[in-house]
């Protein structure tokens, strides 16, 4: 369960909380504004203002006898591009460009953002405040920071209001905090919990197209696992009767394949339920490190018990942060792994090099296996493809690879030659 930290003097809060504010008062609007930054830098946190320097200079007077000099003072008409209509994705880079330089100093912060625009269409503005104000949930409620967001309560429409609520898990008035009745809330040791990234109209289809896929898999695994059922059955009746050895071989290759075929069935469905979950599609901050030696020291066993060699140089400080999730990051470092166990021989080694190049994340995974010809090569991200038909699987993990990182904005390379071994090198943004 998240600890409750001082918002102002006399309120408390999740840690991580992002908290909607309409004020009506500019007194209580500066006001509000003080507490929050005396707050903050009494628990040695570092406080951010996004906000116009004609407010900020209204505020500055009454924060007396603290270093000012944690306090940092952005100027929103360039922090929201208000010289030209208002862009989320615009937005968020420069949030991530503000907050950076604390996340890599591993400094606390806590931010006050005043959000304004220029006069543009409703209902364009709407989707496009809600679109923004979510991915903000997603994005800084993992590094625990508490954001304040507010608006003008005499400028914002009924409808634009009730919206942003939804993702917002509190709901500030010039005297008032409240939990918000409209947010999302997963359970109460968790209530923090993140907006889908679906909201964008192509997510939304694809995460549709999934659903649809996974009933058909479900209607098509039931019609298929009664008759699979009731072959198993008769198969181990029969292999216990019969008394010629051929016989009872051929009886026990019937009884296999048919666990076979239910594994195969069981893993499809799996694999589409978790393609089909929101949660795989959300994007927030995680640390690279924890997750990539959470991962390394699973697949070293697995590594293990088929007498391969798993190595891994991890350049990395600590301190790198990804846009993705946490299941889905997994997902592409396990998968890439778990397919150069795969495909290498016993006594051979793989090589797992993580570093950073530039501005990208870059994960290498290299193993001595049997690689690849380049019809294989063409066919290596569809659904299904199996490289080699002698190994177990079911062709998914690439193709589950490659979506994830075409989503996180990354890019996916690979080199590989028959019976010389695989490259394959995944770049993700930090």
């Amino acid at each position: 369960m998240r600890r409750s930290v001082p918002l102002t003097k006399s309120l408390r809060v999740s840690q991580g909380s992002h908290i909607l504010y309409f004020y009506n008062e500019i007194d209580k609007y500066i006001e509000n504004a003080v507490s929050f930054i005396e707050t903050g830098l009494e628990l040695g946190q570092h406080v951010i203002i996004i906000d116009s320097k004609k407010r900020y200079e209204m505020i500055l007077p009454y924060i007396t006898g603290i270093d000012k000099t944690m306090v940092h003072h952005v100027d929103n008409f360039d922090f929201y591009e208000m010289y030209q209509d208002f862009h989320f994705e615009r937005v968020l880079s420069n949030l991530q460009d503000i907050i950076h330089p604390y996340v890599e100093s591993e400094v606390t912060v806590r931010l006050w953002g005043h959000v304004d625009w220029v006069e543009q269409d409703h209902n364009h503005l709407l989707n496009k405040l809600h679109t923004y104000e979510c991915r903000s949930d997603v994005t800084i409620a993992e590094l625990g920071y508490t954001t304040v967001c507010a608006y003008d309560g005499s400028t914002v429409t009924a409808s634009i209001q009730t919206e942003m609520m939804k993702c917002h898990e509190y709901l500030m008035t010039d005297n008032e905090l409240v939990r918000s009745n409209l947010y999302k809330i997963s359970n109460q040791f968790n209530p923090t919990i993140f907006p889908s990234l679906s909201v964008q109209q192509k997510m939304e289809s694809e995460v549709d197209l999934y659903k649809q896929k996974l009933d058909f898999v479900h209607v098509v695994s039931h019609e298929v696992r009664n008759p699979l059922t009731v072959i198993k059955a008769y198969a181990s009746l029969l292999e216990q009767e019969e008394e010629n050895e051929e016989r009872r071989k051929k009886l026990e290759a019937i009884r296999n394949y048919a666990l076979v075929i239910d594994s195969e069935i069981s893993h499809i469905i799996n694999t589409e339920q978790m393609l089909s979950t929101d949660a795989l599609w959300q994007k927030k901050f995680i640390k690279a490190l924890p997750v990539i030696r959470e991962v390394l020291d699973t697949m070293k066993v697995k590594a293990l018990t088929q007498n391969i060699e798993l190595q891994a140089d991890i350049q990395l400080n600590g301190k790198e942060i990804v846009l993705c999730n946490l299941i889905g990051f997994k997902m592409i470092i396990s998968n890439l792994l778990s397919n150069a166990i795969k495909y290498s021989s016993e006594g051979s080694s793989i090589q797992l090099n993580i570093k950073k190049e530039s501005h990208m994340l870059c994960i290498e995974v290299k193993d001595e296996g049997v690689g690849m010809t380049e019809v294989q090569l063409g066919k290596l991200y569809q659904k299904y493809e199996k490289m080699n038909q002698e190994k177990s699987g079911q062709g998914i993990g690439l193709f589950m690879v490659k979506k994830l990182v075409d989503h996180f904005e990354g890019n996916i390379l690979v080199e590989s030659q028959l019976h010389k071994g695989t490259t394959f090198r995944v770049y993700l943004p930090l």
